[in-house]
């Protein structure tokens, strides 16, 4: 695919949930929540330092192969992965989206007023984050 993209100057659109096949064959990345972008930007930029609250989750999700790297990261998101653990009865459906920011009612910051309204796409540090409290 990759030779083939050279050679014609093509673009793809790969959707996949296998986070390491999606760094390795991607410029850019759009993560998506319940069918809504929550992020974008150059994948080594969201790979390096993912800003909003879910691509930060899916990230620490992926297992890597350094074992010291591994603790470190586990240490650093343990916390953030245990209060997003969805269960069977906080899984949103993507038929009846909570109110506001869909991914609110499993994000580990998550204030009153994302309950409010949709949060826009904003540019912060080279990509979009619709999280007005995204670090």
């Amino acid at each position: 695919m990759q030779d083939i993209q050279q050679e014609f100057g093509l673009s793809y659109v790969f959707i996949s949930h296998d986070l390491s096949v999606v760094r390795h064959v991607s410029d850019r990345i759009f993560v998506m929540y319940l069918g809504s972008i929550v992020e974008t930007g150059p994948a080594d930029a969201i790979y390096r330092h993912p800003a909003h609250p879910y691509s930060q989750i899916l990230l620490a999700a992926v297992p890597r192969p350094d074992p010291e790297a591994r603790r470190l990261r586990a240490r650093k998101s343990a916390d953030a992965v245990a209060a997003t653990r969805p269960t069977a009865d906080d899984m949103p459906s993507p038929l009846n989206k909570p109110s506001g920011c869909a991914f609110r009612t499993r994000c580990p910051i998550a204030r009153p007023d994302c309950a409010d309204s949709v949060p826009p796409l904003v540019e912060r540090e080279g990509r979009l984050v619709a999280c007005p409290y995204a670090t």
